[in-house]
């Protein structure tokens, strides 16, 4: 049903995103400007004059002719892209209401008249909060100036090289210390999303109405998440439609010495006048954040690279310049020590990265002050992986980590030209667009693979990049890694300029989580057939003990006539595929996985018989626990990506039937191990001795007295003992499994024939890396 998916070459010619089910997205909107505002006039102030002129390095408005009419005048509106500080009044309120409004002319989508207007909205706390120290972050201009850094800006003058521009560097005066920065609220305050639907900014207008900004936009607000867990939740419709009614003031101080254009004005719902709204242009960015990057000793942190233009050079923060994001890279540690016991130049097993990354991140990070994620560069070597995301470090998507000395092997892509069985370190257009990939997982974006379709962008893995570049499909052998593209699509572009704030902020929503529920929908995506290409899924104890983990096993094979272009790998791991669990109530609980390792995953061809298996311990995710009461389970696993730009997903389950408590003693050994720290154990495969809770809690359970069950013919230990045997801490069979962990490389993906299908399932699938 599916034919090959062959990518392009550029980043540009993409075939139309899947549409993000869980979230609001403004899109493109056409501004409304060039005729008399059609709107019935709003009461409101006054509108003063003569305005200033526009700023330096900022577009002048077009030359109008001289008014032919009495009734007609000139407006002089200076409403620029970029962020706004927004503060909202409404009447009756107890509190305002504080956030930021993006206006978006330069996304890559939106067409030569288009733009894109979004906006997040929050409460403000009690006693009355005061957002100027936010905008301000070194304080008003009478306060004592902290040590600065350098930052990239993001300049509009059309004259400039793309490149150029993205590359300038701010000033490191007074000045620039002080100028206003984009206001960050915290997490736990968040109210609702703003997506533009309309926008008039008028070059004239009639004498007696004044000359007003207004825009329309959809509110969508937000449910929390409970406590515990971090994905909120949007209504599938706006909660109401408001309207900003704006006058043109002169800029209040202290924004008039360093900021840009101010607007108040009245928030109209229903035509009903609701209260005030001002907006205050504080940036040419339209989001902030921090990558902080610790370099192990003995490793090699990503560098600059030059343009191919010859002209200046490439980093994280030209790229992420290019989405409107004011990317403060801070090269904190180098020389970090190796931790002891760890060979740091084999591969990382998953519980000694996590553990070095909670010990080397900055001990001041405030996720509610600041957007800050953490780069760790560690060597490894060839045959490990070149990168890794967590979910979690203590909130989702704190952290990544890229491989100095892993690299290119032939086994992941036959493309790979000059950088073939080469490390990073030694190639470092490929090194940085690697490190980068990894980032942007940390701010919630997905493989362009699942998404839309294998480009040469930061999004799509590697092997699929090279794929893209050189070889077979293009005839263009070579090419990796010169004409690599430092370069976001426009889809993850826009992805990360306005989507909602808990969406992309680290500490926010759990990685993939507003690309819909994991369970394959008929009305967004194909669904193969079984006779075309079939999931099979088995568990290894269908009535496991409450608190027990399972291992959950799954088989993806190709059983039509012909070939298909499928995923290559079919872990977790590697993102294609998703897993959920659906208990007797109903309830849909996604399983996410804890480390994301995928960039050895890509497209590939899957002869008829052939088939990809992998394995998961069905346990705990940042979602919570996924057998989390007795009873009945459906465990549905499901292969998703984006064929030719049409989305399509292949799904199998199987059933799981949860024990209750036979005894008091299984009962408290539920309580046990039903911990986070006990699931982050697990999830991270044992060994993760950092998490002393967890620990505690383990050795507790392998001193438990239970007698088994009788019932069922169990004797000796608790069941949740015996089920934990090969996950307890210390002992033989951890130092067992720490050697063989640290042993394994990364392996292509198996391909098995149909006649070897009962084999695979015995064994234990190995997972591309």
């Amino acid at each position: 049903m599916c034919e090959s998916n062959t990518p392009d070459r550029g980043i540009t010619e993409l075939a139309m995103p899947i549409v993000p089910s869980e979230v609001p997205l403004a899109r493109p909107i056409t501004p409304v400007g060039l005729t008399p505002d059609p709107e019935p006039p709003v009461p409101g102030p006054p509108t003063p004059g003569p305005f200033p002129e526009p700023g330096p390095g900022l577009p002048q408005l077009e030359p109008v002719l001289e008014p032919i009419s009495p009734k007609i005048q000139l407006c002089r509106l200076d409403f620029r892209d970029g962020c706004y500080a927004m503060t909202i009044n409404r009447t009756g309120a107890i509190r305002p209401r504080y956030g930021t409004l993006r206006v978006d002319r330069a996304a890559p989508d939106a067409g030569s008249d288009g733009l894109i207007v979004s906006g997040d909205v929050y409460n403000a706390p009690l006693p009355v909060f005061d957002p100027i120290t936010h905008i301000f972050p070194e304080g008003l201009p009478t306060a004592t100036i902290a040590p600065g850094h350098t930052r990239t800006e993001l300049t509009t003058s059309a004259s400039a090289a793309m490149h150029a521009s993205l590359s300038e560097v701010a000033t490191t005066s007074l000045i620039g210390k002080l100028r206003p920065r984009i206001p960050i609220y915290p997490r736990s305050r968040y109210h609702s999303y703003l997506k533009g639907t309309r926008l008039s900014v008028p070059r004239f207008s009639l004498v007696g109405r004044g000359c007003k900004v207004t825009i329309d936009l959809d509110e969508f607000e937000y449910t929390q998440p409970p406590v515990g867990q971090h994905k909120g939740s949007f209504p599938s419709s706006p909660s109401r439609s408001v309207r900003f009614v704006l006058d043109q003031l002169p800029t209040p101080f202290p924004f008039s010495i360093f900021g840009g254009p101010h607007f108040t004005g009245r928030l109209v719902e229903g035509g009903v006048d609701r209260g005030s709204v001002s907006l205050t242009w504080v940036s040419r960015f339209l989001r902030r954040a921090v990558l902080e990057i610790d370099t192990l000793a003995g490793a090699v942190a990503p560098q600059p690279v030059p343009h191919p233009s010859g002209t200046g050079t490439e980093y994280f923060d030209t790229v992420y310049a290019q989405a409107g994001w004011d990317l403060d890279v801070q090269e904190d540690q180098t020389g970090v020590p190796v931790p002891a016991g760890v060979n740091a130049t084999a591969c990382w097993s998953s519980a000694d990265l996590h553990a070095l990354m909670l010990s080397v991140r900055s001990a001041t990070t405030n996720l509610d002050a600041e957007w800050r994620t953490h780069l760790i560069v560690v060597p490894a070597r060839l045959g490990c992986s070149r990168g890794v995301m967590y979910d979690q470090i203590d909130v989702p998507r704190e952290g990544s980590a890229s491989f100095s000395d892993d690299g290119y092997p032939t086994s992941d892509s036959s493309n790979f030209g000059a950088a073939a069985n080469r490390t990073q370190r030694t190639v470092p257009r490929a090194f940085l667009r690697s490190a980068t990939h990894e980032v942007t997982h940390a701010f919630n974006q997905i493989h362009q693979e699942q998404e839309t379709s294998a480009d040469n962008s930061i999004m799509t893995t590697t092997p699929s990049v090279a794929d893209v570049l050189g070889g077979p499909t293009t005839g263009a052998p070579g090419v990796f890694p010169d004409q690599i593209a430092l370069a976001l699509n426009s889809t993850v572009r826009n992805h990360l300029a306005h989507m909602p704030d808990p969406v992309v902020r680290p500490g926010g929503w759990p990685f993939g989580s507003w690309f819909g529920t994991p369970t394959p929908q008929a009305s967004d995506r194909a669904a193969f057939t079984d006779d075309e290409l079939s999931v099979t899924v088995t568990v290894d104890d269908a009535q496991p003990a409450f608190g027990a983990p399972v291992t959950v096993r799954w088989e993806m094979t190709n059983t039509s006539d012909q070939d298909l272009r499928v995923p290559n790998d079919v872990s977790l791991d590697a993102l294609f595929a998703t897993m959920s669990v659906t208990d007797d109530r109903g309830r849909v609980r996604p399983v996410r996985p804890f480390v994301i390792r995928c960039e050895a995953a890509k497209l590939e061809t899957l002869a008829p018989g052939e088939s990809h298996s992998a394995e998961h311990r069905l346990f705990w995710s940042s979602d919570g626990f996924a057998l989390d009461r007795p009873g009945h389970h459906r465990v549905t696993v499901s292969v998703q990506w984006s064929a030719g730009g049409v989305p399509v997903t292949a799904d199998g389950s199987a059933d799981v039937w949860v024990d209750y408590p036979v005894n008091s003693q299984e009962n408290a050994d539920a309580a046990l191990v039903m911990h986070p720290e006990v699931g982050k154990w697990v999830a991270l495969d044992g060994g993760a001795y950092h998490l002393t809770e967890a620990v505690d809690r383990l050795s507790a359970l392998a001193t438990s007295s239970g007698t088994g069950d009788s019932a069922r013919g169990v004797a000796g230990p608790s069941r949740l003992a015996a089920a934990f045997s090969d996950l307890m801490p210390s002992g033989a069979a951890d130092a067992r499994r720490a050697t063989a962990r640290k042993a394994t490389a990364r392996k292509p993906a198996a391909k098995k024939s149909a006649a070897k299908k009962t084999a695979a399932k015995r064994a234990a699938p190995k997972r591309t890396r």
